[in-house]
């Protein structure tokens, strides 16, 4: 179980740092004000709606892994 906790933080970790990456870019086109026709944002969101995901999935992951990890202790208890 050890392992899933360490593979959900990184995941998370990892997830989370490109989330940011994400937000600081669209941030970064809202400073400079580009023309309308210059501005893609599709592929930027796509992204954000991955990173989402992802840490929302590891998580998820997480919370299974510490309740499961629970309940064998309170059964070897």
């Amino acid at each position: 179980m050890i392992g899933a906790i360490t593979a959900s933080q990184a995941g998370l970790a990892a997830a989370t740092q490109r989330y940011g990456a994400s937000a600081e870019g669209i941030a970064a086109i809202g400073t400079s004000l580009p023309a309308a026709t210059q501005v893609d944002l599709s592929t930027t969101a796509v992204q954000m709606l991955q990173d989402k995901a992802a840490i929302d999935m590891n998580t998820a992951i997480l919370k299974s892994t510490f309740d499961s990890e629970r309940r064998v202790l309170d059964i070897l208890a």
